[in-house]
């Protein structure tokens, strides 16, 4: 299975991102299917031209060569018998340079379409088959099936594949014509085999098949045409003689730069498929490891690099081995640039594009500057102009481009260690990390139950839109008070949960102060406080995806062990694994690790088209992100069924993270499996106000959020039904904004500062609350522990520290920090694993005075605090 694999990502899977990368370009232009699978295809013959051409010599001189040896082969094999005949024959074959196995040379054109077919049917016929599904294309109704044109009383009669294969074999007999038949027979034998292999196939296979079949018979009308003709003598004329003598002789005899096409070949394949998805996997390896089915992250390079390896060696080699040597020199040069571009653009251009997560697709999409785009073509044009006037020195070009194999080969082994090493410690410990029972939510159905949901990411200004948009969802939410003048104390999750869970002992400063303490045991420390008091007061404690548990993206709860009544759970990745969507999630990054390489190594002018919206010019109809939106939405969506509710517990606490609203992808009227494409934007309004969702991150924060408002909203009624939602206290909360740039009051006139990014979601429902209300009053997300706790706990300290748990320390200064790039050095803990937080040498910090994020005269810029 694994060497089927490989073979298929080495000689089909670059054809088939070829097709794919011209079918979608096309569509874009035409918006239509039926006439990018014609411009596929006309494109695709146009750029195999040269080869088949080539082909088509090799097997005119070897037809010529067996002719001129038919009158002495024959004459051996009439007149001698036995081992005689066999020796005669071997001596006469390599006095005229002649091996048998050269009879292969008369079938390349046959052997080079079999590559071909096989990627179109995969990707035409099996792979986007849903996509063409009731796509109608001028008189076919659905190019998803048989085209069934012709009705004779109850049976369909496919047109395409008659039409094909007539075409087919017209084209076949004007090539051949003059070649005596025994030697063309195999021609025919293969349009009938088409004919029968493809005649129940879709018609968007069939369209693409018979236009590559009237772009062969033009061709070949054309070649045979005296005009064609002479054309074609006229360029091969001067060459005729030294190309069939290079038929004979290996290729490798030729005085052609092999060993520098070698070379860069081997470096354009470890670069994309080694170098940079490695250095995408390690920054952050745990992210990719599934615990309910762990598998090793490395298991994503197989593909990337084999890919890679068609791509740049298996492939353009064969175009290099058919080619002369003037072609081969342009494909030398012309890899040998690629490679300097390719690097280039890598190290200097493009990396700070945001944050990338495990989908491949950007917070934003990449937008540059047009000066930046500017000064980026010209260097790749004199990066590029600058391999003519240094490929006289081969010696010196070829060592520098073994060096820079090697270094990152290097790299990419201490890349490859890295990964290794977290996945193992990972698979050692995957008791601390995965749980043996399906997950619960334990209510008492007397005593009292504060639930505390933290929705990542979630944007506080977009809750009167939401409610207003959805008025079912004021009634669902009855009791809730909505905080819209709350703050966090950073623009990440790393920096920001631990305050969230903890109190303002964890602001990131007051963590950084106590610098004798590790982050891990800081974090863990925070996170203990609301489980050991609650369990201190014998309620049951839930613990549901807490974030970095252990200071790992996997959710290490082993510090959590020696609280009583404490159950902890990896929910996401329990309702996710093995599902159809992690599958195609897994296929997805597999295609897109490679495609995401590429996007990398492009010119910035380019990077966007490349990029495509996250989708990376795929042909299915795959939409941005909706693996990561399903595998949060689950945990929501199963709330009631995880629910146990029960009058052998006196009490209940549930802590849950979930990241529904974090990756922000549009899903207007939310249903998983017919996902919204954002297009053009939409107003939404909050009763006095409307406002322009003008972008697909805005669109996507606001429909995520709806989702999961609406999901949480079911779950509120079924506790009112079970008549524990009185007895309940519910704080909905973020951990941070985002900067949508939509909210006039948190941005300032210049565009560039937005409190935003500090404004997280905060929805507070207390026990035997009624109403829905908005209030002002200035809060943090570091109010949640005392908000939690009050009434259930008096006068509640820190259990490690013995320090109060309240607000008092909101009335002191209050500040925040802000990285402009947003680097994985600021929001990932395999960067942090010191005492104090990392910050980025452009990091801003601002203290928020007189406790009014909405008025920007409050927010001062100061020097970092100590």
């Amino acid at each position: 299975m694994i060497i089927l694999e490989v073979l298929r990502n080495t000689f089909l899977a670059p054809l088939e991102l070829i097709f794919e990368v011209i079918f979608t370009i096309a569509f874009k232009i035409t918006g239509s299917e039926g006439t990018a699978i014609i411009v596929l295809s006309l494109v695709v013959s146009t750029l195999v031209l040269p080869l088949y051409m080539r082909a088509e010599k090799i097997e005119a001189a070897q037809r010529a060569k067996e002719k001129e040896l038919s009158k002495w082969v024959e004459h051996i094999k009439k007149h001698l018998k036995g081992d005689l005949k066999y020796m005669t024959l071997d001596a006469f074959y390599r006095e005229r340079h002649y091996n048998p196995v050269f009879q292969l040379r008369s079938s390349i054109s046959i052997l080079l379409q079999i590559p071909f077919f096989a990627a179109a049917c995969d990707l035409l016929g099996i792979r986007a088959l849903e996509r063409f599904y009731n796509t109608r294309f001028w008189i076919i109704n659905n190019l998803g099936e048989p085209d069934g044109l012709l009705v004779l009383g109850n049976t369909r009669i496919n047109i395409l594949p008659i039409l094909m294969t007539i075409i087919n074999i017209i084209a076949c007999y004007i090539y051949n014509k003059g070649i005596p038949f025994r030697s063309t027979i195999k021609n025919y034998v293969l349009a009938l085999v088409f004919f029968v292999f493809l005649y129940y196939s879709s018609s968007a296979l069939l369209l693409y098949w018979t236009m590559n079949n009237v772009y062969s018979l033009v061709k070949t009308i054309i070649l045979k045409s005296n005009v064609g003709h002479e054309l074609f003598r006229s360029v091969t004329r001067s060459s005729e003689a030294k190309e069939r003598r290079w038929i004979i002789k290996p290729v490798f005899a030729q005085k052609s730069n092999h060993g520098l096409f070698i070379l860069a070949a081997v470096f354009m394949t470890v670069l994309t498929g080694l170098f940079i998805p490695l250095a995408y996997l390690s920054a952050s390896p745990e992210e990719f490891i599934n615990l309910s089915a762990p598998q090793n992250p490395l298991h994503y390079m197989l593909p990337s690099f084999f890919v890679a390896l068609g791509f740049f060696v298996l492939w353009p080699g064969v175009f290099y081995y058919l080619a002369n040597n003037t072609a081969r020199n342009v494909i030398v040069i012309t890899m040998i640039g690629l490679s300097a571009v390719s690097t280039v653009n890598y190290l200097f251009f493009g990396a700070e594009t945001g944050t990338l997560n495990t989908s491949l697709v950007f917070d934003n999409a990449p937008e540059y500057p047009a000066s930046l785009i500017i000064v980026n073509l010209m260097l790749v044009m004199v990066v590029f102009a600058s391999c003519f006037l240094v490929r006289r020195f081969k010696k010196i070009l070829g060592f520098v481009i073994f060096a820079a194999i090697m270094a990152t080969l290097t790299i990419s082994l201490i890349n490859t260690k890295k990964i290794q090493d977290a996945y193992t410690n990972i698979i050692c410990n995957i008791s601390d990390y995965k749980e043996e029972s399906a997950p619960r939510i334990r209510l008492s159905s007397e005593g009292y139950n504060v639930v505390i949901i933290m929705l990542d990411k979630a944007v506080s200004g977009y809750i009167p839109y939401v409610f207003y948009e959805n008025p079912e969802l004021v009634e669902q939410f009855d009791g809730f008070v909505y905080y819209p003048n709350t703050l966090s104390f950073a623009q990440n999750t790393l920096k920001t949960t631990s305050a969230l869970f903890g109190g303002y002992e964890y602001t990131p400063e007051r963590m950084d102060a106590r610098a004798d303490i590790s982050l891990k045991e800081k974090h863990d420390e925070a996170l203990r406080v609301l489980p050991v008091l609650f369990c201190q007061q014998g309620f049951s404690v839930t613990l549901m995806d807490l974030p970095f548990a252990g200071w790992s993206w996997s959710g290490d709860y082993s510090a959590f062990e020696d609280i009583d009544n404490c159950y902890s759970y990896h929910v996401k990745e329990y309702y996710s694994s093995d599902t159809e969507e992690y599958y195609n999630a897994e296929n997805r990054r597999n295609r897109n690790l490679f495609m995401y390489s590429m996007f990398r190594c492009s010119p910035l002018l380019i990077q966007p088209l490349i990029y495509d919206n996250g989708d990376y010019l795929s042909v299915s109809n795959d939409v941005v992100n909706i693996f990561n939106i399903l595998e949060n939405y689950r945990p929501l969506e199963n709330l009631i069924n995880m629910t146990e509710i029960s009058d052998d517990y006196s009490g209940s606490l549930l802590l849950m993270d979930n990241e529904m609203t974090h990756d922000l992808t549009n899903i207007s009227d939310f249903n998983p499996y017919t996902p919204y494409v954002f297009e053009d934007g939409y107003y939404i309004s909050d009763g006095t106000n409307e406002l322009l969702l003008w972008d697909s991150v805005q669109a996507g924060g606001y429909e995520c959020l709806v989702a999961a408002l609406r999901e949480l909203g079911c779950y509120f009624d079924y506790l009112r039904d079970k008549g524990i939602y009185d007895n309940t206290r519910i704080i909905l909360v973020s951990d941070h904004g985002y900067a949508m740039y939509l909210f006039d009051s948190l941005m300032s006139d210049d565009y560039e500062f937005t409190a935003e990014r500090w404004n997280p979601l905060l929805m507070v429902k207390d026990f035997d609350s009624t109403g829905f209300a908005t209030d002002n009053t200035f809060m943090t997300n570091a109010d949640v522990p005392s908000i939690a706790l009050e009434g259930i706990v008096d006068t509640p300290v820190n259990p490690a520290t013995g320090v109060p748990i309240n607000s008092d320390l909101k009335n002191d200064n209050l500040y925040v920090s802000f990285s402009p790039a947003n680097e994985a050095s600021i929001w990932n803990p395999s960067y942090n694993q010191g005492n104090k937080f990392y910050y980025e040498d452009d990091c801003m910090w601002f203290e928020l005075v007189n406790q009014n994020i909405f008025n920007l005269d409050n927010w001062v810029q100061v020097e970092k605090p100590v």
